[in-house]
Parts: C-alpha cells; structure tokens; sequence
C-alpha cells in the first residue's frame, strides 16, 4: 500500500503491511475510541464466500464507482467491515501493531482523532492474519465498492485487482457503534401508517424517541408528520428482527429511491420532512449481532439499513491495483 510520509509526499511501501488505526471520538457527550486495520480484502469469488453483505445495491452508483476504479486504477476509500473476535486474539494482535510511535495522527472534519501505526513486523502480521482467518466478514459500510471490485476483478484479472482495501473492527471493540438511519419521504405517510399500525401521539421528539426505545416490538417506529407519532405494527411475516425491513416492504414499499434520504440525526430528520412537506420515520437502535442475524434469516436488507459510526477517513493510505 502507499501512505503519506511525514514530509507529505505519497510513497509507496517497501513491505507489505497492515495498518493499526486509533480513532478517538464523541458521542452524546461521552467519549470513545475504536480500534482497527486497513488491510486488503480479497474479491475473488472464493472469497467471497466468506465475505456477508446486508444491504442492496443499485446499478447507477456501482456504475459510476467502476468508471472512477477504472480510470484511477487505486482504492482510494476503503470499505468498512467487521468480525467476531470472541477469544480477544485479533484485538491482543491489533493492541500489539500499536506500539510506540505512530507514523501518522491528525484529525479530520468530523472531528475524530486518528493515529495510525504501519505494522510490517513479520511475527505481527502473521498474528493478525492468523486472528482473522477463520473470520467471516460483515460488510459495515462500501456495498457498492466491494460488488464493483469483485467485478473490476472478473473484467481485468490485474494482478492487484483480486482484494480491496478494508477497514476491519472487531464486533466487541468497545468503540463499535451502530447508529439507525432514520428515513424522509417526500410525500405524506400518516394515512398509510394508520393501515399498518396502531399510533398514538407523543409530545415531543424527544418523547418520540423514548417510545421507540423503549418498545419491546421490534418493529416499533416514529413518525413524524403534522406532530410525533409512535407506532407499533405487525410484523406480517418479517423474519429480520429489524424495523428497517419492514418499513422497507410495509410502510415504505413503492417509495422511489428519489423521494427517499436518510440521516441519523432525529432532529435533522424532522426538519428535513417539515421542509419537504413530507414525513419522517424514526429506526429503533439495534447491534451488530442482530445485523448478523437478519443478514442471515432474510438476506439483503433495503440500503442505508445501517450506520456504522464514525466513517472510516478516506486518505489514512491507498492501495495500487496494479500488484507492484
């Protein structure tokens, strides 16, 4: 992989590596730290076997990734995944790449706090891939960009071409978080909403979004059209566990993809409906194991299921696609 050096030129790597990233961040006042590597993920359809995405994709933007792939002939964003560690051996072998001096740390516009460790030492790669082996991966973040690789990879057979670069955290990293992806339609909802679920009417937002905590129906969503309304539906066959299933083929189904955005800020997802003259629907919080189980019992979940916060930067290093 190449990184850039202390004097800010791009140069590549004389060994192959791993890099240890540290990321600091803030949350709702509290503060956190994830722990993780970039490494290189393989396209190949073998490995891709061991490799679980949970969300669709679309044509267009796989289309206009391939361009860029193609024209660029470099992974410049890594994609995000995760992976079970439950005997902490891939934790202890990442803490162990992290020694001494970094030799990268700054800051980026979202505020999060990067250091990054280059780890080339022969016995900590091979502790890390020993770690991460018999590991499936759960694609967090980058649908698009694994899909397009795997086909870059079938179309060109580039040396380079047959992994991508990957960002992988433990599911038990204590700074893993998942944030629901709260959705706008541009269009009204409430009607429909009364077809498929009880409502009743909260307060305020913040109510809102106790209610939809504190429900035990996994399904339970808000609604915010013309005042805050918790719902509690039934699941009329969903198998996922997850709201975002089946507001994606109960309440939201026929939606256009153009009348549809997403954020995970319940306030912004208010006033974007309000300006919008639409609505908004609040997602209840769940955890990567119950991405893990849905993934599982129903596959492919509608996009944007998910938010794995924060985004891993783009720019910590790159990864050439021409194997050099």
């Amino acid at each position: 992989m190449a990184e850039l050096d202390v004097g800010g030129v791009l140069a590549r790597d004389p060994k192959p590596a791993f890099y240890a990233i540290e990321e600091k961040y803030v949350l709702n006042g509290k503060k956190k730290t994830r722990r993780g590597i970039l490494s290189a993920l393989g396209a190949t359809p073998k490995a891709a076997k061991a490799i679980i995405p949970h969300e669709r994709t679309l044509s267009k933007p796989k289309a206009d990734r391939l361009k860029m792939l193609d024209a660029v002939g470099v992974n410049i964003s890594p994609i995000f995944g995760v992976f079970a560690d439950p005997s902490g051996a891939a934790r202890r072998a990442i803490a162990a790449g992290m020694k001494g001096r970094p030799a990268a740390s700054g800051r980026s516009h979202a505020g999060v706090a990067y250091r990054m460790w280059v780890v080339d030492d022969p016995k900590k790669t091979a502790a890390i891939r020993k770690a991460l082996a018999p590991r499936a991966i759960l694609i967090a973040d980058g649908h698009h960009r694994y899909s397009v690789s795997r086909d870059h990879h079938a179309k060109t057979k580039s040396p380079g071409s047959d992994a991508v670069l990957t960002y992988l955290v433990p599911d038990e990293d204590a700074g893993l978080v998942v944030l629901p992806t709260h959705r706008i339609a541009a269009k009204s909802l409430k009607a429909r909403a009364e077809g498929y679920a009880s409502l009743k009417k909260a307060p305020t937002l913040s109510a809102l979004e106790k209610l939809v905590e504190k429900s035990r129906n996994p399904y339970a969503f808000g609604l915010i059209e013309n005042g805050f309304w918790f719902g509690e539906p039934k699941p009329n066959g969903c198998r996922s566990g997850l709201a975002v299933e089946w507001l994606g083929s109960q309440l939201l189904g026929g939606t256009q993809p153009d009348e549809m955005s997403y954020t995970p800020d319940a306030a912004l997802a208010a006033k974007r409906a309000k300006d919008q003259k639409g609505a908004a629907v609040l997602v209840k919080t769940f955890s990567v194991a119950q991405v893990r189980k849905a993934a599982k019992a129903v596959g492919l979940l509608p996009q944007k299921s998910t938010y794995f916060y924060p985004k891993i930067a783009t720019g910590l290093a790159f990864r050439p696609l021409d194997g050099e």
